[in-house]
């Protein structure tokens, strides 16, 4: 009869107990400990650190306990509210703390370029401004220096048509003094008393 019990108890047991090879992860806790059997009332075997990686063998239903085996190789029972299957927030922080710093240095480089080439265009477009604006002053004296040898052209040519006109006069005037003194000496010519010539004999 007791046999029989026996028999009807490791069934039992064996029903309970299911395999599953799962890759499970210590969770947010310093540490976990590790039974030698399915329950607190079993033994403590030793502990596992938080976000150590383990494989669990059996899963026991009514203590709600998992069989895990450890990376080195030590096998033992613990709470299945104490696993998970993906990295513990305390293990995954300092990775996501990474990428967070990775991130916003990148953001921060990619600003400070923005603003380099900002600056860069912002420097162009005042100096582009400036070269216009000299263009223009350029522009403005170049006007004026032809408006300014336009006028003097001008004068110098109303000064050569008056200088041909001053000539032509000068030589006009010149013709009639020379004409009118050569009339004058040719009217008063005759009129001068001429000497007598001396008749004296000897």
């Amino acid at each position: 009869m007791k046999i029989f019990r026996y028999i009807i108890t490791a069934i039992s047991l064996m029903l309970c107990l299911n395999a599953s090879a799962e890759i499970r992860y210590v969770s947010d806790d310093v540490f976990i400990y590790m039974h030698s059997g399915p329950g607190q009332q079993y033994r403590i075997t030793g502990t596992i650190d938080v976000g150590s990686t383990v494989t669990t063998l059996k899963y026991d239903a009514k203590t709600k306990f998992s069989q895990v085996r450890t990376a080195s190789g030590k096998t033992g029972w613990v709470k299945d509210n104490e696993l998970q299957t993906t990295l513990p927030a305390k293990i995954m922080l300092p990775t996501v703390q990474k990428q967070l710093q990775e991130a916003q240095n990148k953001l921060q480089n990619i600003a400070q370029e923005n603003s380099q080439i900002l600056d860069e265009k912002t420097q162009s477009i005042i100096e582009k401004d400036n070269l216009i604006a000299s263009l223009v002053s350029e522009k403005k004296t170049l006007q004026q220096t032809i408006t300014e040898l336009e006028a003097a052209n001008l004068e110098l040519d109303l000064l050569q048509d008056t200088k041909e006109e001053r000539v032509k006069m000068e030589w006009m005037l010149y013709g009639g003094s020379v004409l009118f003194f050569g009339l004058l000496i040719g009217l008063v010519i005759p009129f001068l008393p001429r000497r007598k010539k001396n008749r004296n004999n000897w």
